[in-house]
C-alpha cells in the first residue's frame, strides 16, 4: 500500500489530538490515505493469504458434507471462495500493516471485520464519539467530512470496523479507554483508495 499525504488531512489530523472536555484524557485520532499499488511486503501478504485459502479447501476435502458446508467460510466481504472477496480482506490487512507498522496484522481472520449498514451509520458513530469527548469544533472548523469526501467520495464506499482481539490490540500498550478502527474502500476504473480512520482515548 501506498500512503498519500494530503494537505487537507495533515490539517484534520492536528485537531484530532486533544484533550477530553473532562480534562483527564486525551483523544488521539488520525485518518490517513492510500492507493492499493502493491508493493513487495504486500505481494507477499497476498500470496500467504492465498496459500492458507488453499490449504483450507484442501482440509475441507476430508469432510463430511455437514462438515464442509460448516468451513465454507462467510465473511462481511462475501464468501471467501470468491477471488474479489479475498482480495477486500488482504486491502484491509494490508492497510493496517501499513498504518501501524509496529503490529503484524497478517493472521487476522476475517470475522474480525464487520461491514457497516452504511457509510452513514460510522460517520454518525464517529460524530457522536467526537461531539461526547468535547471536540464538536472538529466537524464544523475544518470540515472533517468534507475533506474526507473530496479524496474518496463516501458516498460509494464501503465501510469496515475493525475490531482487535486481545492478542492483536495495537492499542493494549496504551491501555485505552476506548478505541475504534474504520477502514473505507472506493474503486474507481483507474484507481482504488482504502482510508483507515482510528481513534484513541488514553
Amino acid at each position: 500500500m501506498k500512503y498519500l499525504d494530503i494537505e487537507s488531512l495533515r490539517n484534520l489530523n492536528s485537531r484530532l489530538s486533544f484533550p477530553t472536555s473532562s480534562g483527564d484524557r486525551h483523544v488521539l485520532g488520525r485518518v490517513e490515505s492510500y492507493s492499493c499499488k502493491v508493493a513487495g511486503a504486500d505481494k507477499k501478504l497476498y500470496r500467504l493469504l492465498e496459500q492458507k485459502h488453499q490449504e483450507d479447501l484442501e482440509e475441507a476435502k476430508g469432510l463430511s458434507p455437514e462438515q464442509s458446508s460448516l468451513t465454507n467460510t462467510f465473511s462481511p466481504f462475501g464468501p471467501l471462495t470468491q477471488s474479489a472477496s479475498r482480495k477486500t480482506l488482504f486491502y484491509l490487512l494490508a492497510t493496517l500493516n501499513a498504518s501501524f507498522p509496529d503490529y503484524d496484522f497478517s493472521s487476522v481472520p476475517a470475522d474480525r471485520f464487520t461491514k457497516e449498514p452504511s457509510p452513514d451509520s460510522a460517520i454518525k458513530s464517529i460524530n457522536n464519539t467526537l461531539v461526547n469527548v468535547g471536540s464538536p469544533a472538529t466537524l464544523r472548523v475544518v470540515r472533517m467530512w468534507d475533506s474526507i469526501d473530496e479524496i474518496i467520495n463516501i458516498d460509494e464506499c464501503s465501510v469496515y470496523s475493525y475490531t482487535p482481539d486481545d492478542e492483536s490490540n495495537h492499542y493494549e500498550d496504551e491501555n485505552p479507554v476506548w478505541s475504534f478502527n474504520y477502514s473505507s474502500s472506493t474503486r474507481t476504473s483507474s484507481a482504488s483508495c482504502f482510508s483507515p480512520a482510528a481513534a484513541s482515548a488514553t
